[in-house]
């Protein structure tokens, strides 16, 4: 399931471009502030260090965000008056209280810049087929493929160019694997619920046909690539449609959690491309 929050920022003041972290931070505050014991246990409890299962996309605005020098010499962004974003989750308590919390409050404060909220509304989820075309949401939605290798984060983009490290449409399928078996561990009915659709067994996660195919944004641009430094880390990111070939189980997933990894810190959360 995915909201659509609309705001109205009439101060329109920059925000710098790195604005990612404050945006999640403020929506965990929002969650506190109407659910404190889910608040607690997604960012310090039981799910701290684990997949979360809820995705939120960057702002995008009309007119479309403009690159602005800050007077402290940093760069930032100069939003239009109509501001919008997505949140998403397979979790029905988290996306749910999330709601309720931001019609409560009827704002978000970020970087010391207050976005009105307008108008809260549910997404329709789309007719999942076997085979659909997804692309990052809004005009900011990028999606993150890390891996770990020496100890180091290296991150792998749709051409496969960090050598020795698995191709990059197997690490989104393996991630996706392992949403699942998190679902099975948060909220088993729904688990069960969403693998029944297909008729498949709770233990095929492991077996799940997934296919991937990263489509070209133009016919001389393959992907886009953005670099975003997110509590003292950069974080490499690239955007592209996907095809997406696998039981409707995974297309759920995709839709109320997000592709790829850090999507509850604001990566992946997908809208559908041309199918």
């Amino acid at each position: 399931m995915q909201i659509e929050l609309h705001f109205s920022f009439p101060d329109a003041a920059p925000l710098p471009f790195n604005y990612q972290y404050e945006l999640a931070s403020a929506l965990y505050r929002t969650l506190t502030a109407r659910s404190p014991a889910l608040a607690h246990e997604l960012h310090d409890g039981a799910q701290r260090s684990r997949i979360k299962l809820f995705v939120f996309s960057l702002f995008s605005s009309d007119p479309k965000p403009e690159a602005v020098v800050l007077p402290d010499g940093n760069n930032g962004l100069k939003f239009g008056k109509r501001v919008w974003m997505r949140f998403g989750s397979i979790w029905p308590e988290l996306l749910f209280q999330m709601a309720d919390a931001l019609q409560q409050k009827k704002q978000l404060s970020i970087c010391g810049q207050t976005f009105y909220l307008e108008s809260l509304e549910m997404v329709k989820s789309p007719e999942f087929r076997p085979e659909m075309v997804y692309r990052p949401f809004g005009q900011a939605g990028f999606i993150v493929c890390p891996y770990k290798k020496a100890g180091k984060t290296l991150y792998q983009m749709p051409d496969d160019s960090e050598p020795g490290i698995p191709p990059c449409r197997e690490l989104i399928a393996g991630n996706l694997r392992h949403k699942l078996l998190r679902l099975r561990e948060i909220r088993q009915d729904v688990f069960e619920n969403i693998m029944s659709i297909g008729n498949l067994s709770a233990d095929a996660v492991s077996e799940l046909p997934i296919q991937l195919e990263f489509l070209p944004l133009s016919e001389t641009c393959a992907y886009r690539t953005r670099l975003i430094r997110f509590k003292g880390v950069n974080i490499r990111g690239f955007r592209a449609p996907v095809r997406i070939t696998a039981p409707e189980a995974v297309h759920r997933m995709v839709w109320d959690a997000g592709l790829g990894a850090l999507n509850s810190s604001g990566w992946g959360l997908m809208e559908l491309g041309r199918q």
